[in-house]
């Protein structure tokens, strides 16, 4: 088992370089990007690219699926159907993307000029940048298959370094246009999609030299492209609850409101977004294990990787979160000086409603290793999408724009519960164990430490500058892992991280 412990492990550090080095470079290109275009044509391509994104949560589902049953494949022994299903994924996203190109395309030409608002004369360069990336997309598509291959059999380095590439090729792009003597907006359309092909052809070369034995093979399997949809269907029908969800309450947010609120709510998705990259990261290199460990018959692997997977993901959400969660209007008023009406209540349910959510992601992903989906997602994607129903009824009764955020809350409780229920019905999982295990030793860390923090925090400290924040983050981080270390991990899982501390040598 430390084999493949250390592997989670040394993954998820490749993918935390990856997103630290990707955050700053994108934090750098957007500011650049914006004076070298100018507000109107950054916000031109932004816009027009939107339209393209927004079917990205099919292309979520897509990818979900092809992970799941490439990483299922390599988890059985002797198993000589991968390269048939990494042929028929790629069919299937080939066929997609084929279709997006025809239908999105088409309406997109004539629909797009005639509902942005943009200066006299640009309609040319609205139209060729909707063109290229639609076209990136496309690619972006098409490589998803290469990409599960990589994630399922966790060469997390590869992934990480071309990504890294890819950041730093958009950088150049930046500085490039400013020596094209070209319209700007068109030349930037053009080179990123350009950076695209080219990180694509990266993936692809490197799929098939490396796993040469499970190379596409032209072909079509009509019982396993069956199984594929009927899988990504449901899994659409997950995506897409969430994102309607998200968007549903922005809306009746702006109707009942105006747009200040949204504003409020805006700045809380980003900051939660930040955080979400680092439990994205640690559960991107639990699932190909959840996923071979179950398709492997070792359900006691399994079953651990759930419930130290749901814990690991509570308490390192909770570190990073609980400095801004505590002092959150030191935060936005050094951030953004004059933050919106609303923004420091919002921003402090979003960070708990994220905190609540990540114990389920390792629940996710067992669900999906089973294959049995259709009734999970179809009671958990129900209860997500109450969320815009029950926000209309709770807002036109007349109470404040912040209940729409404990619904969310409640919601999303119970929509962990039913995680945990349904996965008891389609897998040998205890939830006693899972209670024991992961939401005991949460519950505990969390109660203390705010507490604790809480009594210090109203006691000695008033308002903080950054310095003072800074002080007070790393006071809390230490004060945290210390607590997380005695109270939240067993003897076993502190012997275990132990292994992992370098040794003085003789």
């Amino acid at each position: 088992m430390s084999a493949r412990v250390s592997r989670i492990v040394k993954n998820t550090g490749f993918l935390y370089i990856r997103m630290l080095l990707t955050l700053v470079v994108a934090l750098y290109t957007s500011r650049v990007l914006l004076d070298t275009l100018g507000a109107e044509d950054f916000g031109l391509f932004h816009v027009v690219a939107g339209f393209v994104v927004l079917a990205a949560f099919l292309k979520g589902s897509l990818s979900g699926t092809t992970q799941r049953f490439i990483a299922f494949e390599l988890g059985k022994e002797n198993s000589g159907n991968l390269r048939n299903v990494f042929s028929m994924s790629v069919n299937i996203h080939i066929l997609f993307a084929l279709v997006l190109l025809l239908v999105g395309g088409t309406v997109g030409t004539f629909l797009l000029p005639s509902i942005l608002t943009y200066e006299e004369g640009r309609a040319t360069a609205v139209v060729v940048v909707f063109w290229f990336a639609l076209l990136s997309f496309m690619i972006n598509i098409s490589v998803v298959p290469c990409h599960a291959m990589i994630v399922a059999h966790e060469e997390m380095k590869v992934f990480a370094w071309v990504s890294v590439a890819d950041a730093f090729l958009k950088l150049g792009i930046v500085f490039l246009i400013q020596r094209i003597p070209y319209d700007p907006l068109i030349a930037y359309g053009i080179l990123v999609f350009i950076v695209t092909l080219l990180i694509g052809l990266i993936y692809v070369i490197f799929v098939y030299s490396k796993y040469s034995g499970d190379r596409y093979r032209a072909g079509w399997d009509q019982q396993l492209f069956t199984r594929l949809i009927s899988f990504s269907g449901w899994t659409v029908w997950g995506n897409a609850a969430s994102v309607f969800a998200n968007q549903g309450t922005n809306i009746l947010l702006n109707i009942f409101f105006g747009p200040v609120v949204n504003a409020a709510k805006s700045i809380g998705n980003q900051a939660s977004g930040a955080l979400n990259q680092f439990v994205t990261n640690l559960q991107m290199a639990i699932n190909p294990q959840i996923i071979k460990s179950y398709s492997g018959n070792d359900h006691d692997y399994t079953k651990k990787l759930i419930n130290y997977g749901s814990k690991y993901n509570f308490f390192l959400i909770f570190m990073l979160a609980f400095p801004i969660l505590m002092r959150t209007e030191d935060v936005l008023n050094i951030w953004l000086v004059e933050p919106p009406e609303y923004a420091a209540i919002f921003l402090r349910l979003i960070l708990i409603n994220l905190i609540i959510e990540s114990v389920s992601r390792p629940l996710i992903t067992a669900a999906q290793a089973t294959g049995n989906i259709r009734l999970y997602q179809f009671v958990v994607g129900g209860i997500l999408l109450l969320n815009v129903p029950l926000a209309y009824v709770v807002l036109r009764a007349g109470y404040p724009p912040a209940s729409v955020f404990i619904l969310a809350i409640g919601l999303t409780l119970c929509a962990a519960t039913a995680r945990v229920v349904m996965l008891k019905r389609i897998f040998t999982f205890s939830i006693v164990d899972f209670l024991k295990v992961s939401i005991s030793k949460s519950i505990m860390v969390a109660t203390i430490s705010v507490l604790v923090v809480q009594l210090v925090s109203n006691k000695f400290l008033t308002d903080l500058n950054l310095l003072e924040f800074i002080v007070f983050a790393l006071l809390t981080l230490v004060f945290n892992f210390s607590l997380i270390w005695i109270v939240g991990l067993d003897r076993i899982e502190r012997e275990r991280f132990k292994s992992f501390l370098p040794t003085k040598s003789e």
